[in-house]
């Protein structure tokens, strides 16, 4: 009755006596900003690249990239803006570079961008569904909405968390690569709801500057329908906002029709699209 707690962004409370406070209002769980459709697709590029990373090798402004080829943005070529050389020798770096490592050569370039069409004039050919990255202000995604209870974000991997990653998607049977995947680069952050001590609901959300990328969001089939996935994505927004962001960025398979009207849903727009080439023969 004579005094408000507050929190702050490093989670410990503050006791304010009533009679010191001459105004209040509510403010938004996270600062505001331009359209972020109005961003670069290069500088949204530049922010996505170190979610999904494990080992790489700069090629220019390009990014060479390996993990045992476990997925296609952690063992591709992210090659947006230029390279420093003609086409056909960072091509060449990206065949040799891959054999090297053991997986296939690929790029993944920026739909109807020069790099894409440098690439097909040398043969390069399509590989894997088209991506479509949506972004949105990280304050209209979370509106609202209070951290969601019964929703635990850790900033380490645990072995639950792994585990049903692992049901949501086949891992390699070495999983080093993928730890070393999901936990680079930080800051980053692990979310889960659990049923009987078990993960039912997971995602991961990464930092970079004032951009949040979100990733790895499934829920258990048997608890879907029940707002999980959301509560996942509010929980990890609130995360990204005490870090600092102003925007989010998420990443989904053009085919994938559920999970866009999902993020539609919650203030998400079509910035960008990307794919992937690999040599013809």
């Amino acid at each position: 009755a004579d005094a408000v707690v507050l929190t702050g962004p490093d989670g410990r409370p503050e006791t304010v006596d009533l009679s010191t406070v001459v105004v209040a209002r509510r403010a938004p769980a996270a600062a505001g900003g331009p359209d972020p459709r109005r961003v670069s697709v290069a500088e949204v590029e530049r922010h996505a690249l170190p979610g999904w990373l494990a080992d790489s090798e700069p090629l220019g402004e390009w990014t060479l990239r390996a993990a045992a080829g476990f997925t296609g943005r952690a063992n591709s070529c992210h090659a947006v803006g230029d390279p420093g050389m003609p086409a056909g020798a960072a091509a060449e770096r990206i065949v040799a570079y891959a054999a090297r490592h053991g997986i296939a050569p690929m790029a993944m370039v920026v739909s109807g961008s020069a790099e894409e069409q440098a690439l097909r004039g040398l043969g390069w050919v399509d590989t894997y569904v088209p991506t479509q990255v949506s972004v949105a202000r990280l304050a209209d995604v979370l509106g609202d909405r209070a951290v969601p209870e019964g929703v635990r974000v850790q900033e380490e991997l645990t072995d639950a968390w792994l585990a049903t990653y692992a049901r949501s998607r086949p891992l390699p049977a070495d999983r080093t690569v993928v730890e070393r995947i999901l936990t680079s680069h930080p800051p980053r952050a692990f979310a889960a709801m659990e049923s009987d001590a078990i993960p039912v609901a997971i995602g991961r959300g990464h930092v970079s500057g004032s951009w949040f990328g979100v990733a790895a969001v499934w829920v258990d089939p048997e608890h879907r329908r029940r707002d999980r996935a959301t509560a996942i994505m509010t929980a990890l927004g609130h995360w990204a906002a005490r870090q600092g962001c102003r925007y989010a960025y998420v990443q989904v398979d053009q085919e994938n029709e559920v999970a866009l009207t999902a993020y539609q849903r919650l203030g998400f727009r079509p910035h960008h699209g990307y794919l992937y080439l690999m040599p013809s023969s």
